[in-house]
């Protein structure tokens, strides 16, 4: 083709392609599926969309890992990485060399290209264009990051134009996210580890949940008895807010719950925790739902909230702890929130948590008769499981594939550790 040519074809498909990001509702497709299409255009060799995470400063993104899975990552605004400085900065960088120091002072003195990943993966970054995402009044939302140019040397002036128009594209796309939560809860599961569950094993169990109308949260907790916190930690990651875990010891909030009582809670699944210098810590079983609604602005409207995750089970058990147990003659499932509340944006303006009686859209319960629901667990068995999943997620990580876990009886009893088996990479 004619250089005529590859241009009309170039912006040809990037209006394709920004088409296609304006008719995504949900910025985790863009991240995980829109990449190789991107870089296919950009003749570039790795590309990553960072979003502006809720504390402000840092930016997370989504990676696949595989079929059915994928993992977060979340990077500092700062001057301690090229696409943290040009979220920091706001300007677009392209460079030739991230590995040229002299390079990197020309743009600023105190930038600098973190070498970890490429020593860990073997991996090496050469050409880098950064571009800030920048919404129509004037804020970064994220950083689109364009790794190794196929064609050598630096991404040039096409490139640099096209990549502006997907930002721009990316940053109507991540305003409208911000308005309707798009995010299907049930969706957190791909977050757990395969160490934890296996894939084929998680298809199947999400596969099952699906076609029995239950939350895939139960069948992990019930039936592969997965630990609370592992499953916690999942949803942290796939909604990008801090994991709150259940603790027995945790006391009720002083002053935050007056205005609540345990209907409210129950129904709108969210409540108050802590108040900090940095913000309102607020715990929530669906942070994306909640932040649609408005309510935590109506109730603390010179607040700054800082939205949490934890699991149903737990916010269940937390909802006993501050607001005391269920009425006896009381279905044991009343004590857990049920899913699928859709709490619509701009609804509920009389918001009043005092009400007994409390509206809320009829839930669809599944018609099979429920699992039993577990009670509170005591002190000493919260501690012992706090303890189990601690190590199995740091197993997890330090690629331990099998791990016996045995104890002897009695006050000065041994606990042994025993690897079986263990995942060393290759090279």
């Amino acid at each position: 083709m004619t250089s005529a040519e590859d241009s009309l074809y170039f912006f040809k498909r990037l209006q394709q392609l920004t088409n296609k990001i304006h008719a995504t509702h949900d910025i985790d497709d863009i991240m995980l599926d829109m990449s190789a299409e991107l870089c296919e255009l950009f003749a570039g060799d790795r590309l990553t969309v960072y979003q502006l995470s809720e504390d402000k400063a840092s930016m997370v993104s989504k990676v696949k890992t595989g079929l059915a899975s994928f993992k977060q990552l979340k990077l500092p605004i700062s001057k301690q990485s090229i696409a943290g400085y040009a979220a920091l900065s706001g300007r677009m960088l392209n460079l030739l060399d991230v590995y040229d120091e002299a390079e990197l002072r020309r743009v600023d003195p105190e930038l600098s290209f973190q070498q970890g990943v490429d020593r860990r993966t073997g991996y090496r970054t050469q050409q880098m264009l950064a571009a800030p995402i920048i919404d129509e009044r004037g804020a970064v939302q994220g950083v689109l990051q364009l790794i190794n140019n196929r064609k050598g040397g630096p991404f040039d002036a096409l490139v640099e134009e096209g990549v502006q128009h997907i930002c721009d594209s990316l940053a109507i796309a991540m305003l409208n996210s911000q308005k309707t939560p798009a995010r299907e809860r049930g969706r957190f599961a791909a977050m757990l580890p395969e160490t934890v569950v296996p894939r084929a094993q998680l298809e199947l169990a999400m596969h099952s949940a699906a076609a029995r109308r239950i939350d895939i949260e139960d069948v992990l907790l019930d039936e592969l008895a997965i630990p609370p916190p592992l499953v916690g930690r999942a949803l942290a990651d796939f909604f990008g807010v801090p994991y709150f875990m259940f603790q027995v010891d945790r006391r009720r909030p002083p002053g935050l719950l007056d205005n609540f009582n345990r209907e409210y809670v129950m129904q709108h699944q969210w409540m108050p925790l802590e108040e900090s210098r940095n913000g309102l810590y607020v715990l929530a079983v669906d942070p994306d739902q909640l932040k649609a609604s408005g309510a935590v602005q109506r109730v603390f409207p010179h607040a700054v909230p800082i939205y949490c995750v934890t699991t149903r089970r737990e916010f269940g058990w937390m909802i006993n702890q501050f607001f005391g147990a269920a009425a006896p003659e009381t279905p044991p499932e009343s004590t857990i929130p049920p899913p699928a509340v859709v709490i619509v944006p701009g609804a509920d303006p009389a918001f009043d948590p005092n009400a007994t009686q409390i509206q809320a859209p009829a839930l669809p319960w599944p018609p099979h008769s429920p699992a039993a629901v577990p009670a509170q667990p005591a002190v000493d068995q919260t501690l012992i499981g706090n303890a189990v999943a601690h190590i199995v997620q740091m197993a997890s990580q330090s690629g331990i594939s099998e791990l016996h876990i045995t104890t002897t009886q009695g006050e000065n009893g041994e606990i042994r550790f025993t690897v079986t088996g263990a995942l060393h990479p290759r090279g």
